[in-house]
């Protein structure tokens, strides 16, 4: 077996595994219907990309890459600076709300302390 073979198999395992997880979470409840069925579709694109990569030739070639692994590589990069920026954003507003929750929670001790 070559090594896209393997890069192939990788990647269907994968997308089945996240098919199965999201599927998961939604009957927890802890994903509302719309998210499901979008993860749902990344994930089933995930899986025809790595069944017929061949599928992404008309998006890599007019953007010159040598490969559609560089094109991976490149397109991945792009997205966990995306979601970097992203997590890091919810993360102050969330830092923001606890501390005025915080101040607002001593305010009121301290106002029952004087009572």
């Amino acid at each position: 077996m070559n090594t896209t073979l393997w890069i192939q198999l990788l990647g269907i395992i994968f997308g089945l595994g996240m098919i199965y997880f999201t599927f998961v979470k939604y009957k927890r409840k802890e994903l509302r219907k719309q998210e499901f069925l979008m993860w749902q579709l990344c994930w089933s694109i995930l899986i025809m990309i790595a069944i017929i990569p061949s599928i992404l030739d008309p998006i890599i070639a007019p953007l010159n890459f040598y490969r559609r692994l560089d094109f991976f590589v490149v397109i991945g990069f792009f997205i966990l600076l995306g979601l970097g920026f992203y997590n890091y954003s919810l993360m102050k507003k969330v830092e923001r709300k606890v501390e005025i929750l915080v101040r607002k929670d001593a305010i009121r001790k301290e106002e029952e302390k004087k009572e």
